[in-house]
Parts: structure tokens; sequence; C-alpha cells
């Protein structure tokens, strides 16, 4: 097994730690444009509180429930509601 010096491990690390930063950066900017669609109806703690719900709710296959919670607790027309929770 070949002995790697200080400057091959650093040369391997340094471009995988900035491909991990940037995988982070993707989800969270997923996740930003997920709850972007539900802030038009509420604040931000409700829709992070709403989205767990409808996870929870999609895990169970309880797609529909969901898509009902959606409208009912935002008002959300039946289509987006559909689209939003099929997004989740």
């Amino acid at each position: 097994m070949p002995d790697l010096t200080l400057f091959e491990i650093v040369g391997l690390a340094v471009p995988g730690l900035f491909l991990c930063v940037f995988v982070l950066w993707v989800v969270g900017v997923i996740r930003t444009f997920r709850q972007r669609r539900v802030l038009r109806y509420i604040d931000r703690f409700r829709a992070e509180e709403l989205t767990g719900r409808v996870r929870q709710l999609k895990v169970r296959r309880y797609e529909e429930q969901a898509i009902q919670l959606a409208q009912v607790e935002l008002g959300m027309p039946a289509k987006a509601a559909r689209s939003w929770v099929k997004s989740i």
C-alpha cells in the first residue's frame, strides 16, 4: 500500500470539502424553494411546522390527508396543494 504524503492528502481533502459544502448548499436552496411556495400564505415558523406535518403524513402514506391539510391550513387551491405536497 503506497504511503500518501501530506500534500496528496490535502489535495484530495480540499476538493472533497468543497463538494460537501456545495451539496449542503444545494439542499438548502431546494428546501427554501419548497417552503417559498407556502410562505405566500403563512409565516416562516408555521410553514416549517406545516411542512413537517405534511412530510409525516406522506411517510405514512396519507397523501390525500396531506393535500387536505394544505388546503385547510393555507387556503391553497386544490391543484397547487397537490403539486406542493408531491414536491415535498
